[in-house]
This record gives C-alpha cells, structure tokens and sequence, in this order.
C-alpha cells in the first residue's frame, strides 16, 4: 500500500487523520496492516502518529503507538548508525512497550535518551572517536555551527540539527508546527510541564529520569522510540547527509 491508496481508504471510511478530540475510536490499527506498507507510507505514518498522538501533555491513541512500534521492530533488521547496538535498541524499546513501567519502562527510556541524543549529534558531525569530537573537512557532514561544542545536551544538538536542511530537520520541523499551532488553538501555553516543541519535550525529563526521580513525563518512553523511528527511517539505506545548513 503507498501513499496514494492511503488516502484513497480514508477518504471512503471517512477517517479523521488528525480530529479535534479523542473519541478513542479513530484507530489506523483498526483498517491498516503495517507489513502491507511501503517506505513512503511507513515514513508518512510515522509523522501522522508523532503528530496526532503526543501533541498533548499526554498520549491519545496509544494503541496505535504500539501497533506502530511493534509493526517497526517486526522487520527491525540493524541501526543505521551504530548496528553493534541493534539488538539492544529494540530490546529497550520493547520493554518501553512493556506494562512493567515501574523497571523495563524506565530503563528503557533512559537508555533511547542517550540514542537519541547520540543521532542528533552525529547528524551534526559528532564523532566521539575522533580527536576534537567533529569531523574538520569532510564536506560530505554536516558541519555543526559555531561554536563547536562537543557536550551538547539533547535539546540545544536538536536545536542546532532543527537549523538545518535535513530531510529529519524538516520532519522534526513539521512535527513542531503542527503540535505549536494544535497547544496554541487549545489555549495551552508553552510552558515547564506542557512545553511545544520536540527539543524542550526532551530535556524536560532527560535529568530527572536518569536519576530516577520520575517515570511519566507524557510517555517519554514511547515518544523516544517513534522519534527514533523517525531517524532511522529517514536514514536508510544508510546514513548519507545531503543537505547542508
């Protein structure tokens, strides 16, 4: 199924991609197989989910999420960036999916921070082998703007790759436009504990969760995983920027 036959089915069962409230009946579990799909339409999906499912300070559909994670892990065959982690990766975003959110939950989440962390990075330039921490002259990276700092925290590396022409910039990019305009017509500020964009999203819980301090946060867990989804979909076949800020 592409993209085209998407939007011919919802159009015929008449499926609000992105309603106004939360009915909890307008499922894309309920119609769609997520082995029928193709590249395109998996990408697209996983925009709408990030997009209909956490722009609130919680998560609608969850049943979907899952769906979608589970469907992904399925075929799941190697990260792009560090494959020697792959197995890794999937086991901590199953035990995200887990209902122990108490044990596997939190230390799964913990660990999808430090990935998602480490792909906004890369994406930047960063290379912890390296001497300096940045590739220098390698016009085929992108080349991180000044200055160089090579203890970037999650939110200001987000910042700096959402800066850039990247195919996942402007996803990301996209994702924070709608959920700023989705807050703002619900007359929800952007504030401490209902921040608008993905980059604050992240460093809310980012501190207090690796010490242990919290488990909830809006199911950080889930929403690590979906934004790494993201990446590793936009990356494929492998990790090749194209793009230059």
């Amino acid at each position: 199924m592409n993209i085209c036959d998407y939007k011919r089915l919802i159009a015929e069962r008449r499926f609000p991609e992105y309603p106004e409230f939360n009915t909890g009946t307008e499922l894309l579990s309920s119609f769609l197989n997520y082995e029928d799909a193709d590249a395109d339409l998996k990408l697209y999906l996983a925009k709408l989910i990030l997009c209909r499912s956490f722009y609130g300070t919680y998560t609608a559909w969850y049943d979907d999420v899952k769906w979608y994670i589970s469907g992904f892990f399925a075929g799941y065959q190697h990260d792009h960036v560090k494959p020697w982690l792959s197995e890794t990766i999937r086991e901590a975003s199953l035990m995200i999916l887990s209902d122990e959110e108490f044990t596997k939950g939190i230390i799964g989440t913990t660990f999808m921070f430090g990935v998602l962390e480490y792909y906004a990075k890369h994406h930047l330039g960063f290379r912890p082998m390296a001497y300096n921490f940045f590739d220098k002259g390698k016009k085929a990276y992108v080349k991180l703007y000044e200055p160089k700092k090579p203890d970037l925290t999650i939110r200001s590396a987000f910042e700096y790759l959402q800066k850039t022409q990247l195919p996942i910039a402007l996803a990301l990019n996209d994702i924070d436009a709608f959920t700023i305009k989705r807050l703002t017509a619900a007359g929800i500020p952007s504030a401490k504990w209902t921040p608008h964009t993905i980059a604050e999203r992240l460093n809310l819980p980012r501190n207090p969760m690796l010490h242990g301090e919290t488990h909830s946060f809006y199911q950080a867990g889930p929403y690590l995983v979906m934004l790494y989804i993201l990446f590793h979909l936009l990356d494929a076949p492998a990790l090749q920027p194209t793009a230059h800020p």
